[in-house]
C-alpha cells in the first residue's frame, strides 16, 4: 500500500495552505471519513487524469486538527499516515472493540461521581494495537522531532482548568515543549477520553478528559494554531489559505430524557455540546463569509438521518454510511465538494515555507 503513494506535487500554486478540521462525535466519526473519502476519491481521479499518482490526506493537508473522535482520526491520518480506506477499517474495528462491552450503565458511581461507561483499558489497548500495527512503538512521541510535513494537532480538556489544551506532533516556535511530551497513544487517549464514556488519562502531572467538553468543533483552535505557525506576527491567516475544510459528525438532534439525575446530566451535556458545535460553525462561517464566497472555506456536516445514532452505536455503521452517501449526493453538497477538490488540486505540496 505504501509504495502506491508519494508526495508528488499537486497543481501549480505552492503558496496556499490546506487545512482540515474534524469534529468530535463518537461512532459518528465514520461520517467524517466517508465525506473525506469522497473528497480524496475526486481528487485522485483528477490526479490520475493528469498522469499523477494518488495521494493520502497527509500528503495534501499542511495541518489536520481534531477533537475527540476527530482527534483520533487526525492522528491516524496525519501521524500514522493512513489512507482513508485504511482509516475507515481501523476506526470501525476500534469502535466495535471499545463499545461492545459496557462496564457502567450510566457513567456515574454509586456516590454520584463520574465513572466511565466503557473500559479505558480496552480503549488504550485498542489504540496501542493500531499504533504497533503501523510499525510504531507504543512509547513513540506524538512529536518525533523531525521536520513535519503534515502537522497534527488534537484538542484535549485539562481537568484542572476545564480549558482546551492542544497536543502537537511538532514544536511550535516560541512555545516551550511540554515537560512530559505525549506519546502517540497518550495523545489519542487524551483527546478521546470522553467523561461520559471513559476515565480520564494522566500525562505527566496533567489529567485530561476529551476535548469535546471545550472544543467539540475545533475550527477556531485550528485557525488559531495555523496562524501561530505561519503568520504569528499578523495573525491574519485568511490570505494564506488555499483550502480550509471543516467536517462534522452529523447533527444528532435533541432528545428528551427521563428525569433521572445522572441521565439528565448526560443529556444536558450532550445537548450543550451539540448546540456549541453548531454555534461555533455558524460564527466561523460569518467571519469567513468572504472565503466561503471565494470557495476557500467549506463545512460539510450531515444534517438529517443521524439523529438516532448515539455516540457509542457501533452497530449502526451501515446507517451512518448510507445517510452520509445520501448527503453527498445532494446537488448543493456535490457542487461544494467539487469546488473543494479544485482548491486541493491547486495546492502544490505540504512543504510550505513560513509566510512571516
Amino acid at each position: 500500500m505504501e509504495s502506491v503513494y508519494n508526495a508528488a506535487p499537486i497543481g501549480k500554486h505552492p503558496d496556499g495552505l490546506c487545512l482540515l478540521s474534524l469534529d468530535g462525535g463518537g461512532v459518528r466519526g465514520l461520517s467524517i471519513l466517508y465525506i473525506l473519502r469522497a473528497i480524496m476519491a475526486r481528487l485522485n481521479v483528477e490526479r490520475q487524469e493528469a498522469n499523477l499518482p494518488p495521494v493520502r490526506p497527509c500528503e495534501v493537508f499542511d495541518l489536520i486538527g481534531g477533537t475527540s473522535t476527530g482527534g483520533l482520526i487526525a492522528i491516524m491520518l496525519g501521524r500514522l499516515e493512513m489512507d482513508v480506506e485504511e482509516c475507515i477499517d481501523t476506526y470501525s474495528g476500534l469502535s466495535q472493540k471499545i463499545f461492545s462491552q459496557k462496564q457502567n450503565r450510566f457513567g456515574f458511581g454509586w456516590k454520584g461521581d463520574l465513572k466511565g461507561r466503557f473500559s479505558a483499558e480496552n480503549l488504550e489497548e485498542a489504540i496501542s494495537k493500531v499504533v504497533s500495527d503501523k510499525g510504531f512503538n507504543n512509547s513513540d512521541p506524538l512529536d518525533n522531532g523531525k521536520p513535519p510535513g503534515c502537522r497534527v494537532m488534537v484538542c484535549a480538556c485539562a481537568r484542572e482548568t476545564q480549558g482546551t489544551t492542544r497536543l502537537r506532533s511538532y514544536n511550535l516556535p516560541g512555545k516551550p515543549a511540554p515537560k512530559v511530551p505525549p506519546s502517540i497513544v497518550g495523545a489519542a487517549r487524551a483527546t478521546s477520553a470522553a467523561t461520559r464514556f471513559f476515565d480520564p488519562v494522566t500525562i505527566g502531572n496533567r489529567t485530561y478528559v476529551d476535548g469535546a467538553l471545550s472544543a467539540n468543533n475545533p475550527i477556531d483552535e485550528v485557525e488559531d494554531e495555523a496562524a501561530s505557525i505561519w503568520c504569528p506576527t499578523t495573525r491574519d491567516l485568511k490570505p494564506h489559505v488555499k483550502c480550509f475544510i471543516s467536517i462534522g459528525t452529523g447533527n444528532p438532534g435533541k432528545h428528551s430524557i427521563q428525569d433521572h439525575s445522572a441521565l439528565k446530566f448526560l443529556s444536558e451535556t450532550l445537548v450543550q455540546m451539540v448546540t456549541e458545535t453548531e454555534k461555533t460553525a455558524n460564527k466561523f462561517a460569518s467571519r469567513w463569509r468572504e472565503q466561503i464566497e471565494k470557495k476557500v472555506y467549506f463545512r460539510f456536516n450531515v444534517q438529517q438521518g443521524l439523529q438516532d445514532v448515539s455516540l457509542e452505536a457501533y452497530s449502526k455503521e451501515g446507517i451512518i454510511e448510507a445517510t452520509t452517501e445520501e448527503y453527498l449526493e445532494e446537488s448543493e453538497v456535490a457542487l461544494r465538494l467539487g469546488h473543494c477538490v479544485q482548491g486541493l488540486i491547486d495546492k502544490q505540496s505540504v512543504c510550505i515555507p513560513d509566510f512571516t
